[in-house]
């Protein structure tokens, strides 16, 4: 018999793919989200009905027999409230996926603080050019078929497992991995080592193990034995990276990738070692990472405007942040353009935010994406943006006098804070500094950046929340 299942929260990249992978299967699925975004889109093409806005009507028209909720939703959402008042069963995300595993013979589950997304696509991307027609589920968009689920047969079942609020600990995977570590999600945990305590007990639940030694070194840990991989001879071409892959001191293949970014090593890395265990043939290993399509809002490219490339990124962390501008030096001058995704995760790094942006040629911080937040003190990103100015000396503000631009056939003047002008009057050396500039409009971004494009070889937009509407303004 069909259930009726419904999301709330049915906007999130998890969420949709869950969504559309159960009515694929059969059952009758709806939900709602606090406003439109692109991951709705999925659902339009798969006829999945939907509502903007949590209201209890929604639900109630509906009246579902189970109902899946996301981190973000919080206990005083009227749709939940009428869920709880009707005692209809309620389980969270990470359960409903652990209940979809299940039914898989193996279960790949990715880990880690960077580079889930593109590690998952890339092994998924060698088991489809395999033949072992894997089910996917992953945080983001697939470039090979536009969406972020593919249903495929019973024998392989790969998917993100992401650690906040310790959801992948629902899973048992046959193959755990843990790709790094580092400080973030510290609104819930409580310090490092309790991050550490976390992937260690997802990897207490995996079979067979695979986690980072050091940079570019991956052990497979199982019952039997451990074995060490690495890349060794690494060289950057004209199209990303060669090297040769390793296993303990013997060389496998070498490969050549066709995305710079030295981080994306690891991720290649562990998509060789887990197409090795499951013995896909080397050529066909080979011959994937170099055609590999990717993952939309994975160092993405928009347009090029001016002979300026326009890069959109999904990088939220810090190290991601610095990594990524780092990869888009290889083309010249950079300006940068952030959006901080969660208060939280701002006030907690913050120090690690401030020297994030030192390779870039240019700034614009743009107002907090805040997710399933609302702003504390010290926290947002016009806070980040005075402290980036106020603690690193390679930075200043991007005007000496107020900017004019008009929106919607008015003036619109953006304000120098009282004490930057004094700043301008006592640095002689400004044009050495690299300008920056804090913004609240997509719009103004937009027109800055279009003024200012002759000045930089890149355009890169950074931040996991809405800045893809940016991003979008761009592709025309």
């Amino acid at each position: 018999m069909q259930k009726k299942i419904y999301f709330i929260g049915i906007g999130g990249i998890s969420m949709s793919s869950l969504a559309v992978f159960l009515s694929v299967k059969g059952e009758i699925v709806s939900g709602s989200d606090f406003e439109y975004n692109e991951n709705l889109k999925v659902l339009d093409n798969f006829g999945i009905k939907y509502y903007i806005g949590h209201k209890k009507t929604n639900i109630e028209n509906f009246n579902p027999d189970l109902v899946v909720i996301n981190c973000a939703i919080k206990n005083n959402n009227e749709e939940l409230i009428w869920a709880m008042k009707n005692q209809k069963k309620i389980i969270k995300r990470a359960e409903i996926l652990a209940k979809i595993s299940n039914d898989f013979k193996n279960v790949i589950a990715i880990s880690g603080t960077h580079g889930k997304t593109t590690t998952t696509a890339l092994i998924s991307e060698i088991f489809i050019n395999g033949n072992l027609k894997p089910t996917v589920h992953i945080g983001g968009v697939l470039k090979k078929n536009g969406c972020n689920f593919l249903l495929g047969e019973k024998k392989f079942f790969i998917t993100e497992a992401c650690e906040y609020q310790n959801s992948f600990l629902s899973l048992t995977p046959t193959v755990g991995i843990v790709i790094n570590e580092e400080p973030d999600h510290l609104d819930f945990f409580k310090n490092f080592n309790d991050i550490d305590n976390s992937f260690k007990s997802f990897l207490k639940n995996s079979k067979i193990k695979i986690y980072q030694k050091n940079n570019y070194n991956y052990i497979l840990e199982n019952e039997n034995q451990n074995k060490n991989y690495s890349a060794k001879n690494i060289i950057l071409t004209s199209m990303g990276y060669k090297f040769d892959f390793y296993e303990n001191d013997l060389k496998i293949f070498n490969i050549q990738t066709n995305f710079i970014g030295s981080h994306n090593i690891n991720n290649v890395i562990i998509a060789c070692i887990v197409a090795k265990l499951f013995k896909i043939k080397h050529d066909i290993i080979k011959k994937s990472i170099k055609n590999f399509h990717g993952v939309k809002r994975r160092f993405e490219l928009i347009n090029k405007i001016k002979n300026c490339l326009v890069i959109h990124d999904y990088a939220h962390h810090p190290t991601e942040i610095y990594n990524t501008i780092n990869q888009a030096k290889l083309y010249g001058k950079v300006l940068t353009v952030f959006q901080p995704h969660t208060f939280s995760r701002t006030k907690s790094l913050l120090q690690q935010f401030i020297n994030s942006f030192d390779k870039t040629d240019g700034l614009i911080l743009l107002k907090t994406y805040p997710a399933r937040e609302t702003e504390t003190p010290q926290s947002s990103a016009e806070y980040l943006y005075n402290e980036i100015i106020r603690n690193n000396k390679l930075f200043t503000n991007y005007y000496s006098t107020n900017l004019i631009i008009k929106k919607n056939n008015k003036k619109l003047k953006i304000k120098i804070p009282i004490y930057l002008k004094l700043y301008f009057k006592k640095n002689r050396n400004i044009r050495k500094l690299i300008p920056i500039i804090y913004l609240k409009d997509f719009f103004i971004a937009k027109e800055i950046i279009m003024q200012n494009i002759n000045k930089y070889d890149c355009i890169l937009i950074l931040g996991a929340g809405d800045i893809d509407q940016l991003a979008n303004l761009f592709k025309n």
